[in-house]
């Protein structure tokens, strides 16, 4: 940390000669200190735990849902600590050194020494690692996991009653949340809206149905685009939901999904009536600002957002009407007139 740190000062101070001076270093050579001790603090303390480094995973399955989504399970033989609703930056053996975050989904599986860990992938057009890790992660492939990491944990005991909105592969976190909760006695009044840009795109249905049928306590909506409609159409059907619904007082709500649907969501959610403390989601990174050409140093300073990354983010919902379970999922449009619940296209279930 020392030789890097010297090394970036003087970085900074040969490219910025017209703005440098004694106070100027005296403060970079705070900052990087601060960083630099934060970051050694916590390398001491996962010695100390006896963390390895990175864990090392192997690929057990690869599913590839519509060339769209993969589903990634990997055994790790060391224990690999880990809470509902955290991620993991990944590497993949085929790119060293390019690490992303993917949320962990599934649970822990205890098979002879090894823990099942699961991801779901969103393919990204050009996309370095998704790519990857959607179309060469056959069984047998190398993962490299970092230590968990994330802060949107499942909502705290005792609350009554919880909604939880997952876009796209943000039912991954969702998953590991929902089940913890299922598994609390009492169980929370659960209602969870699955988001997705078309009906194919649900690569996990299976899942969320077997959950229903089991436990009475949770009804689970799916909104999706359908045939010749614009991409936002799912999402304005959602948020009329939302603002039709009046009962925020005391709710706890558990939102994930793409960088942009997270912000308006929670923006709506607020602007209806939902503290902000009531809302759970992970952090996410600043908009952009349009800039013209700045220094290499007010990009180190002030930079640009990574865009890749997305990690990635409760009293009780509205009675929903009794719904006959369909041999298929219905196409009907409803009207306003009929509810707010006939503005969801697709399948719809609240056994």
């Amino acid at each position: 940390y020392a030789a890097v740190g010297e090394s970036l000062v003087a970085a900074v101070r040969q490219h910025t000669p017209a703005t440098w001076d004694e106070r100027t270093e005296a403060a970079w050579r705070r900052v990087y200190e601060s960083v630099a001790g934060a970051m050694s603090d916590g390398a001491h303390r996962s010695r100390a735990a006896r963390e390895p480094a990175v864990w090392e995973a192997t690929v057990v399955s690869h599913r590839l849902h519509g060339d769209h989504t993969a589903v990634v399970r990997a055994a790790v033989r060391a224990p690999y600590p880990w809470l509902p609703g955290q991620y993991a930056a990944v590497e993949h053996s085929a790119l060293p050194g390019v690490w992303r975050p993917y949320s962990l989904a599934g649970g822990a599986v205890a098979r002879t020494r090894e823990r099942i860990l699961e991801f779901h992938v969103g393919r990204v057009p050009g996309g370095l690692l998704s790519t990857a890790l959607c179309d060469r992660t056959e069984p047998g492939r190398t993962l490299r996991l970092a230590a968990a990491s994330g802060t949107a944990l499942a909502p705290p005991p005792g609350t009554p009653a919880v909604t939880l909105i997952a876009a796209g592969t943000g039912w991954a976190p969702v998953g590991p949340v929902l089940a913890e909760l299922l598994a609390r006695r009492p169980a929370p009044r659960i209602r969870v809206d699955a988001v997705a840009r078309g009906e194919g795109h649900f690569y996990d249905g299976a899942t969320l149905d077997r959950l229903l049928r089991d436990h009475p306590c949770l009804s689970a909506y799916w909104w999706y685009r359908e045939r010749g409609e614009g991409r936002t159409r799912a999402a304005e059907r959602l948020y009329t939901h939302l603002r039709a619904r009046r009962d925020w007082g005391g709710e706890q709500v558990y939102l994930c999904g793409p960088i942009a649907f997270v912000r308006e969501t929670a923006e709506l959610l607020h602007a209806c009536g939902l503290p902000e403390e009531s809302l759970i989601s992970d952090p996410q990174p600043a908009w952009e600002r349009q800039r013209g050409h700045v220094s290499h140093a007010e990009a180190i300073v002030d930079p640009a957002p990574v865009n890749w990354i997305d990690p990635q983010a409760r009293t009780g919902p509205p009675a929903a009407p009794r719904h006959v379970p369909p041999t298929g999922p219905p196409t009907g449009e409803g009207t306003a007139a009929d509810g707010p619940d006939a503005w969801v296209r697709g399948r719809t279930r609240a056994w």
